[in-house]
């Protein structure tokens, strides 16, 4: 069999790297489909923080037949400066269960690094710097992904390890099931902990999203460790962008910035909302002509929440803020008879979250792995 890779250069080839992912996954119940016109914006750099930040290119790989296999390598040149790499990215690998065509890939990848000088290589990252397409899916395949979540073929993880991938971080994924939110016995703490530490707990409007956003960047400046892989603070404008894109999906309810009660100074944040994913699943990625009546109906039949980002200020870590919101988070959920909701990607290096998270109920069921090869 011969093989045929090509740089993604014109419109006929952005819809095959589009499409792709429906043949390999036609077999898969779990996958969801990306909205259509959603996934071509992004692949043609429209609101990717990634893409912004410096060049990169899409693979797609032939065989005498059709296409088999795609990838995105580029450059993150503002991360790079900031923390002193000299590293490349990849992202949205896909592939049929073909090693000598995965290999292929990454090959193009290295030799396209390598030429620009880079000395590392690592990834799945997301365009969208969100979760995604971050990580590739290690542990959890019998679940569906939830609302921008990284899914993937499960022997995708042996392609990465047999070409000499090795783990650079990990990120985990909880569940919280109803009938075992621990309202009650949490409730305690919470009530002490407000009293003690004189906080409180805002919901989040979206009328007044220009102070909101701004409490959420202060936050990150203060609680977003220097020494995390591939994390920097993004600016407000980068904010700003991710926002407008989680805005259509969010629930007031289940958004949320603990405050100082002394001066009003914001010590911490939880962004969730419904999860679409399960709407979305039913669309297959069309808005129509019938997509938009599958979204209004089930709209309002989703069961589950998806809890995307958390962080509190180092002052105020260990003194229950985090459990504090969760408490709002599952009595909100608990209230519109949601049946269970997921909290995550939280990576293996913010324990005071992950303690948090199974401080509150939390069980962890699906695990995310950023891998990385030397050049």
């Amino acid at each position: 069999m011969t093989y045929n890779i090509k740089e993604v250069t014109n419109r006929k080839q952005i819809n095959q790297f589009m499409k792709l992912p429906y043949k390999l996954y036609k077999d898969d119940p779990n996958w969801v489909a990306p909205l259509n016109f959603m996934h071509r914006k992004m692949l043609q750099g429209k609101n990717n923080p990634l893409f912004d930040n410096g060049p990169y290119v899409l693979f797609l790989l032939f065989d005498d037949k059709e296409c088999i296999g795609r990838i995105i390598t580029g450059i993150d040149e503002k991360i790079n400066k900031d923390k002193g790499y000299k590293r490349g990215y990849f992202s949205l690998f896909d592939c049929i269960n073909d090693k000598q065509a995965a290999f292929i890939l990454f090959d193009a990848c290295k030799a396209w690094q390598q030429e620009r000088g880079m000395e590392s290589l690592s990834g799945p990252y997301s365009p969208t710097n969100g979760d995604d397409y971050k990580g590739l899916l290690v542990e959890g395949f019998d679940h569906m992904p939830s609302l921008l979540c990284s899914y993937n073929r499960e022997f995708y993880v042996k392609f990465f390890e047999e070409y000499g991938f090795k783990k650079l971080s990990e990120s985990y994924a909880f569940v919280f099931v109803q009938e075992k939110f621990p309202l009650d016995r949490i409730e305690k703490v919470v009530n002490y902990s407000k009293k003690k530490y004189d906080f409180r707990v805002d919901t989040v409007s979206k009328r007044k999203i220009d102070r909101d956003l701004k409490d959420i960047h202060a936050v990150l400046e203060k609680a977003l460790p220097e020494a995390w892989e591939h994390l920097i603070v993004p600016t407000p404008e980068e904010i700003r962008k991710e926002a407008n894109a989680l805005l259509p999906f969010i629930d007031e309810d289940f958004v949320f910035i603990a405050r100082s009660n002394k001066d009003n100074t914001p010590i911490g944040f939880v962004v969730g909302c419904p999860n679409y994913n399960e709407v979305m699943q039913k669309m297959k990625g069309n808005i129509i002509p019938f997509g938009i009546f599958k979204y209004l109906y089930y709209k309002n039949k989703i069961k589950s929440l998806r809890l995307f980002i958390q962080f509190v200020i180092p002052e105020y870590q260990g003194r229950a803020v985090n459990i504090a919101i969760f408490h709002n988070y599952l009595t909100n959920a608990k209230k519109k008879n949601y049946e269970w909701a997921e909290g995550g990607t939280i990576g293996h290096e913010n324990w005071q979250a992950l303690k948090a998270m199974e401080a509150a109920g939390g069980e962890q069921y699906k695990t995310y792995r950023i891998y990385t090869i030397d050049l």
